[in-house]
């Protein structure tokens, strides 16, 4: 058995409410490592590729990494992998806080769950102990009520739930812990509500093991103080992701603005981290063991929150022409409460916002709201209606891809999704390297890569950015097996003998790089098992059809034929034929079967 995992599992079975512990096999671990990798790996192996996210055999795997829980620093990360709701396809979304660690202290690697109770329940999880116990209390309650009553009974466990979204099976509701950190994208809160799971409590103090104690205390020490003297630290410990709204602004002149329409927005400085902590009076804080600190606790009237962040009010604040730290933050605070993903949540509202101003939605099917750009109250109104499926609410929690398709009139212009994930990270007509990434990524997230740093400081070129985002998406998979967060400054280079030492696994800066290919490949096939087509690696027509405004394009038009140009040299690159599928001999260089 290798150290840095407990080398044990759960799996409960809600329909039965059966459950077992059992022991991995260690070729997983030396194989896919963890995270996102094993999660992958044991949904494939399991034949659970084409069922109905919403089916009982439809897995919610809460998974660690090796690195969870340990003195690496950011180990606080987990991952939730399932089939989405949204896209219909395989989801790896990550959250910071607690949860992760207390898995490991459960002495588990992972959870699995399947099933679907037939009333409320809710799980409490000890070491070598799981009681299934009643949640008709809890239903219908918002994360923050419910998971402070849980905490009251459970004092020194920690709790992942989700809200009235979840309940109500909303396609991008999330599964919330720590009152305001969130397994947050492609709907893993809905595949919980249809588990009829309210929670999942979490205790236990068992210690991790590590193989060559001496030698990873050594390495980890340095990696440490490096982390802690470098710049971007101090940077996010000033300012949070939110600098990146003044960046996005004044440097790249990609923030997403009045839905994606523009790139810049007039109001952005009541916005910014500089407005955040002036009104909402921030606090530096950050997860289980990070020194990084950039979550920001915010107060103001008789509210407190974590946040908001950079995409939270992009797509919250500016994507809705909303220019009040004070406005984003209630929409922040509303959505962790109701168990929304404040990313989808945002794009959708100022989807529904262009289509109220277009004329294709109007008050009648709002239930009176009128759904103006620059409403915080019109936005407060309408997250509310789509948390409990009310009134067009009802519809827009399908997510903007089902939305456009049931309302027509060219709505589908403006919906910002692709494969059925709303777009995130910044507006590709000031960046068009993120529109390869997020279209060519398993799903359309700016945490698959960010190349938005590179193309703002004219790093890339029309030749070498495909090959940049296929790497970059490569590094970004292995890490979310580890699991590290997106802010450790440091690569594989430097994580790799770290993982040796603190696993007695063997795995150099290369291995690390075919694992992340592995999974780029496999996840493909997945995807491509669900329907997924060239067709869907595309843009929203508002990216091809209007002129740039920065970057890579900045002047012109970047048309579909270029992109398709774009997307031929990406397949090559990886491997894939012209359909987007991965040929046989890729298949064979990387030891993958077809799905």
């Amino acid at each position: 058995m290798y150290k840095g995992y407990m080398n044990r599992f759960l799996e409960v079975d809600l329909t039965h409410r059966t459950f077992r512990f059992g022991q991995p096999d260690p070729s997983l671990f030396a194989g896919w490592i963890g995270g996102k990798g094993a999660g992958l790996k044991l949904m494939v192996d399991r034949g659970l590729v084409t069922h109905d996210p919403f089916a009982p055999e439809n897995p919610l795997i809460f998974m660690t990494g090796p690195f969870t829980g340990t003195q690496v620093q950011t180990s606080a990360r987990s991952v939730v992998c399932t089939k989405s709701p949204l896209t219909g396809t395989f989801l790896d979304t990550h959250a910071g806080g607690h949860f992760g660690p207390a898995l490991k202290k459960a002495g588990l690697d992972w959870i699995w769950i399947t099933g679907e109770s037939d009333r409320p329940v809710y799980l409490h999880v000890r070491p070598g102990e799981v009681r299934f116990e009643d949640a008709a209390h809890l239903w219908g309650k918002g994360i923050y009520e419910a998971e402070k009553a849980l905490r009251e009974t459970y004092p020194k466990a920690r709790v992942a739930l989700i809200g009235p979204a979840g309940e109500n099976r909303v396609r991008f509701a999330c599964i919330g812990t720590e009152l305001y950190r969130q397994y947050g994208r492609g709907g893993a809160g809905a595949v919980m509500g249809a588990k009829n799971l309210k929670a999942l409590v979490v205790e236990g103090d068992e210690k991790i093991a590590y193989h060559d104690p001496a030698g990873f205390q050594e390495l980890n020490r340095q990696l440490t103080k490096d982390i802690v003297a470098h710049p971007n630290r101090q940077r996010r410990d000033d300012l949070g992701t939110m600098m990146w709204i003044r960046m996005g602004q004044e440097q790249g002149h990609f923030l997403p603005t009045h839905n994606w329409r523009d790139t810049q927005f007039a109001g952005y400085e009541g916005i910014t981290s500089e407005a955040c902590r002036e009104k909402l009076a921030w606090k530096s804080t950050g997860c289980f063991n990070c020194a990084i600190r950039c979550s920001k606790e915010a107060r103001w009237g008789n509210y407190e929150v974590e946040g908001p962040e950079y995409e939270t009010t992009a797509f919250l604040g500016s994507g809705c022409d909303i220019d009040s730290a004070e406005a984003v933050a209630y929409a922040n605070w509303l959505c962790d409460d109701l168990g929304l993903d404040t990313i989808s949540a945002g794009v959708v509202c100022s989807f529904a916002m262009e289509a109220f101003e277009r004329g294709i939605i109007s008050a009648a099917d709002t239930g009176g709201v009128a759904l103006h750009f620059g409403s915080a109250e019109a936005q407060a109104a309408l997250l509310r209606q789509i948390a409990h499926r009310e009134k067009i609410g009802d519809l827009l929690a399908e997510g903007t891809r089902i939305a456009a398709r049931r309302i027509g009139k060219g709505s589908d212009y403006f919906a910002i999704q692709i494969a059925g994930m709303e777009l995130s990270g910044v507006n590709i007509k000031g960046c068009a390297s993120m529109g390869l990434t997020l279209a060519t990524s398993d799903f359309a997230s700016h945490t698959r890569f960010w190349s938005a740093s590179a193309e703002m400081r004219k790093e890339l070129s029309w030749e070498s950015t495909p090959d940049f985002v296929r790497i970059g998406q490569d590094v970004v998979n292995t890490r979310n097996c580890l699991i590290v967060c997106d802010f450790v400054m440091y690569d594989l280079d430097r994580l790799a003998p770290v993982f040796e030492k603190c696993t007695g696994i063997p795995m150099s800066e290369t291995d690390m790089n075919r694992l992340g290919n592995k999974i780029s490949n496999l996840t493909r096939l997945y995807n491509i098992a669900n329907g997924r087509t060239r067709a869907d690696d595309t843009l929203p027509p508002r990216f091809f059809q209007e002129p740039h405004e920065a970057g890579l394009f900045e002047g012109r038009r970047l048309t579909e034929e270029k992109f398709g140009e774009w997307l031929d040299m990406y397949y090559a690159a990886r491997g894939w034929d012209a359909a987007g599928a991965p040929t046989p001999a890729t298949l064979t260089e990387l030891g993958l079967n077809p799905i």
